[in-house]
């Protein structure tokens, strides 16, 4: 595993390595599709979901606002429950969640844009606020979804979020599993770094470059206190997610605009997503718990209390021995605390 530092000195070397290349990818063009890569994702996705006993189905449908074909998982009955994931993620990697949960209620699980097998988006020039309501907004219209709860984590929580100020009548209860993106007041340096244009094309194509290995050394740098609990089909599973052509482009043109907007420095980035919305959650209707792991990486548990505090009806709860996806640290856990709150 790369410690912080040596994470930073290879970033620094894999940039001026990069050099010319580096600049010729700088614009992140969107690779044309590739139906094998899809193919493959999909079919470990639907093992890994049989493995643990889902019977799920893909659902697939147009938005015009972004303008993309979506694919949703969906598993279970009673009421529904929407699923945000985070980051460069997929929507499988509810899994373990899904699986505690698909006998009780209705379960929805989207892939973001650019995200598993939704169409990939490059979010250049992209106001991500209104994009992020207006993609839970036509999720919930394509499913005839009046009103559900919502489950989210991390990039999924700051949609979420917004989706919530936005349409309020139609969040039922909001769950923010592990730390919403950019909660701290500034940025996180790995975030920065992987946002600043030039840097992060060097970083993908070394010590960042999708496959097994990146995928393994990023869920235990960043993502989980054990990578011991995570099993091997699930990390197979999102190494062949991740490896879809178009995944890295989309992931690092989200990440620009999400923590190096114009004018902000590499070493110094005020925060313009969750943490920008502290003074809008007084307003926040629905009930909201936050699940924090108490080793996420991307901020301590205080962010969570302190905006559980400033929420009409809302508790944060610690998960221990815990990263940044604590459902995977802490399954059992996660699904008391979730399924007690959602009631």
């Amino acid at each position: 595993m790369l410690s912080r530092r040596n994470f930073i000195l290879s970033a620094l070397a894999a940039g001026a390595a990069a050099g010319t290349y580096g600049l010729y990818r700088a614009k992140h063009t969107l690779p044309p599709p590739d139906p094998a890569a899809e193919e493959r994702f999909r079919q470990l996705q639907d093992a890994l979901l049989a493995h643990n006993g889902i019977s799920a189905v893909s659902r697939f449908f147009n938005l015009t606002d972004p303008g993309l074909r979506v694919h949703v998982i969906e598993a279970g009955a009673g009421e529904p429950v929407l699923f945000v994931h985070g980051g460069n993620s997929v929507a499988a990697s509810w899994t373990p969640l899904l699986a505690r949960f698909h006998s009780r209620f209705h379960l929805y699980a989207p892939d973001r844009p650019g995200c598993g097998l939704t169409t990939k988006f490059s979010y250049i020039d992209v106001a991500l606020r209104p994009h992020a309501v207006a993609f839970l907004c036509g999720v919930m219209d394509s499913l005839s979804l009046s009103r559900a709860a919502l489950v989210a984590n991390s990039m999924g929580g700051y949609f979420s979020l917004v989706f919530a100020l936005a349409h309020p009548q139609r969040v039922s209860k909001l769950v923010l599993i592990g730390e919403p993106a950019g909660s701290a007041p500034t940025s996180s340096l790995s975030h920065r770094m992987i946002g600043t244009r030039i840097l992060n094309t060097a970083l993908y194509l070394t010590v960042l470059k999708p496959g097994p290995e990146a995928v393994r050394n990023g869920l235990k740098r960043l993502r989980v206190a054990n990578l011991a609990r995570v099993p091997g089909d699930y990390l197979e599973c999102l190494t062949a997610g991740a490896m879809i052509p178009g995944a890295v482009e989309s992931w690092l043109t989200m990440v620009e605009r999400a923590f190096s907007p114009p004018g902000a420095g590499l070493l110094h980035g005020a925060s313009t997503l969750t943490y920008a919305l502290r003074p809008e959650l007084s307003t926040l209707q629905p009930p909201t718990l936050f699940l924090w792991g108490e080793r996420d990486p991307f901020g301590p548990p205080k962010l969570g209390q302190e905006m559980a505090r400033l929420v009409p009806v809302g508790r944060c709860e610690v998960i221990p021995e815990a990263g940044h996806l604590p459902w995977l640290d802490q399954p059992d856990l996660c699904a008391r605390l979730i399924e007690s709150f959602l009631g």
